[in-house]
């Protein structure tokens, strides 16, 4: 039994009483050992609190060790935004959150981490410039998703937010050219619409790893494999158990 687990069994034991019993209104400190700001009715933040999202991504951020550009695609409320942000290597952060309301959560949580090198962009990412309908899920920010609505299934705690969209065209204007840029996506189901505005970019020859969230109800992974084998990465690296839901570590190398 990993010393992670442990920790995860206590702070689901802190989370119980802070959500039941103190209900803190000010900050509160997760697992990962970042600060967060209280949203307790979103699945989301008690993930972060208590480490459901397990130490792949969060040890893989900390392991970074050469000048790096962090673009954090679908950020939510800031988990790894933070940790890149507290990486020294890590010299600039571009968080991606289309939803108004998570990405307030965002900006809060980055301060309260005194993150100053994180940029928010308050759009998602597409096949065309625009907007879109972002559905939002009430309980489970996480959930959130720009797919289809005839594609995703509608609930009582389900919101609809219209959000800003860009394509590659935008991309180039706000993600800086840099030598090193490692890609989080995690965003619900339009993975592989933004890897492939990403390939048109000119940045993208010096991406050197992609950490990507997979559904296979969503995505077609030997397509998305297909386009960037063609574009020179050659190892994918699956992280989980779950033969349909897992994540991907793309490599060139």
């Amino acid at each position: 039994m990993s010393l992670f687990y442990l920790r995860k069994k206590i702070y689901k034991f802190i989370f119980l009483t802070y959500k039941y019993f103190i209900k803190p209104k000010k900050q509160v400190k997760s697992i990962y050992g970042i600060y967060l700001f209280p949203a307790f009715k979103d699945k989301t933040f008690k993930y972060y609190f208590k480490g459901t999202y397990g130490t792949f991504l969060s040890e893989l951020i900390k392991s970074i060790d050469t000048n790096t550009l962090f673009v954090d695609i679908g950020s939510n409320q800031g988990l790894y935004s933070i940790l890149a942000g507290q990486n020294k290597n890590i010299d600039h952060v571009i968080s991606f959150e289309p939803s108004l309301k998570t990405s307030k959560l965002l900006k809060s949580n980055l301060k309260l981490n005194h993150i100053t090198n994180c940029k928010v962009i308050q759009k998602g990412i597409g096949n065309q410039s625009g907007k879109t309908q972002l559905h939002v899920s009430e309980s489970h920010s996480g959930k959130n998703s720009m797919r289809d609505f005839n594609d995703v299934k509608s609930s009582t705690n389900e919101t609809v937010e219209t959000v800003e969209i860009v394509d590659h065209k935008e991309l180039n204007k706000l993600i800086p050219n840099h030598h090193r840029i490692f890609i989080k996506i995690d965003v619900e189901g339009y993975e592989e619409i933004v890897i492939h505005q990403l390939i048109e970019c000119s940045f993208f020859e010096n991406v050197y790893q992609i950490f990507c969230e997979v559904n296979t109800n969503w995505i077609d992974v030997n397509s998305v494999k297909e386009m960037l084998q063609k574009k020179g990465f050659k190892s994918f690296d699956k992280i989980g158990k779950n033969s349909s839901h897992y994540d991907l570590l793309i490599s060139r190398q």
